[in-house]
């Protein structure tokens, strides 16, 4: 299974689960993530009531990944055959994107290593992202003829249009520092080994807090900051898509997967 869930203590968890491909976000993965995004929307239904009156449910959801890498991207051996499943996986990403903005609670990153492209995409949809601090996140995607519209109506949400603007414009790939300090990330762990400890500690602070309130400030945030808004992600998706529609992408997608090095996995 390339995602997994349990549900524990008011605390839903998805986790990619691809770790000997850095989890690369392709058909399958995305399958398997809307289902579990879907029981996660399902736990964390407001009518789910305890005899006392209070939420039974989830009150937090934590999206992690097993592995080195958060997510490397969008499964691009199966685009160097199918150049045309870009436009589908684009598609995908963009649904995830919403489906992460309307949880009706606090969703949480807990990011590992890369972050890269797609899987860039997925922290935006998320209201908090823990990195460590060598995590590598961001946009690299113009060399392959990509464009990271996809993500913009997320992402200009949580770090603003000027740093948007210099982000998916530059392509580059930061640290976890510097992943705080554009926006691309709220918390930095001290180490790579204290990146489940921070996450945790996060969670526990989130569920210290009254759920019905923290309901109705995401839900009035979303409202203010458009991020749910399905013309605007339609757009987006669009501009994604209409980008790889060509030879642009196809030939620089095969340039670069001719030159790449294959990943080496920490041990």
């Amino acid at each position: 299974m390339l995602a997994r869930s349990t549900c524990n203590d008011r605390r839903f968890d998805v986790t990619l689960a691809d770790p000997a491909r850095r989890n690369p976000l392709g058909e399958a993965m995305f399958t398997a993530l809307h289902q579990r995004l879907l029981v996660a929307a399902l736990a964390c239904d407001d009518r789910l009531l305890a005899a006392d009156g209070s939420l039974k449910g989830a009150d937090v959801v934590v999206i992690r990944a097993e592995g080195h890498s958060f997510s490397a991207g969008f499964d691009l051996a199966a685009c160097v055959d199918r150049p045309a499943l870009l436009a589908d996986l684009v598609h995908e990403l963009s649904r995830t994107v919403r489906a992460l903005r309307e949880l009706p609670v606090p969703v949480v990153a807990s990011v590992p290593g890369a972050a890269l492209a797609g899987g860039c995409a997925v922290l935006a949809g998320c209201d908090f992202v823990v990195v460590a601090p060598d995590a590598q996140v961001g946009y690299p995607v113009h060399r392959i003829g990509v464009s990271p519209a996809v993500s913009l109506p997320a992402l200009t949400a949580g770090a603003g249009h000027g740093r948007a603007r210099a982000i998916t414009l530059g392509g580059d790939v930061v640290d976890g520092p510097n992943a705080v300090r554009l926006g691309l990330a709220t918390h930095c762990a001290a180490t790579p080994d204290a990146l489940e400890s921070e996450t945790d500690r996060l969670v526990a602070s989130l569920l210290s807090k009254g759920p019905r309130a923290l309901r109705a400030t995401k839900a009035w945030l979303n409202e203010l900051d458009g991020s749910i808004d399905e013309a605007r992600h339609l757009h987006a998706e669009m501009a994604s898509a209409a980008a790889a529609d060509g030879d642009e992408f196809a030939t620089m997608l095969r340039a670069f997967w001719a030159t790449r090095k294959p990943p080496v996995t920490p041990r």
